[in-house]
C-alpha cells in the first residue's frame, strides 16, 4: 500500500503507520490469493483496497474480500462518493 500510496498521493490521507501496515498485509494477502505477479495488477487491488477501506464501515477482512471478488470479476476501481447532498 505504501508504494500505491507514493505514486497516488491523491488516495492518502494522513495514515498511521499500523493502518499502512494492516493495508500493506491487506494487499499482500490479496496478490497471493489471485496470484498476482503483474505490477499493474497489484496496483489495481491496492487502489480498490484503498478505495473500499476509505469508504469504511467494513472489518479488514471484508475489505479483503470484497476486492478479491471484484478483481476476480473485473469490476472496475470504487471511488468513494465525498460531500454528498442530502436527498
Amino acid at each position: 500500500m505504501r508504494k500505491y500510496l507514493s505514486r497516488h498521493p491523491e488516495q492518502g490521507g494522513p495514515h498511521y503507520p499500523e493502518e499502512l501496515d494492516k493495508l500493506d498485509d491487506l494487499v499482500q494477502r490479496a496478490v497471493k490469493a489471485l496470484h498476482i505477479v503483474n505490477a499493474d495488477e497489484r496496483n489495481e487491488v491496492a487502489a480498490r483496497i484503498m478505495s473500499l477501506y476509505s469508504m469504511g464501515n467494513r472489518s479488514l477482512e471484508e475489505i479483503l474480500e470484497v476486492a478479491i471478488h471484484l478483481h476476480r470479476n473485473g469490476s472496475a476501481i470504487l471511488t468513494p462518493k465525498r460531500n454528498r447532498a442530502p436527498a
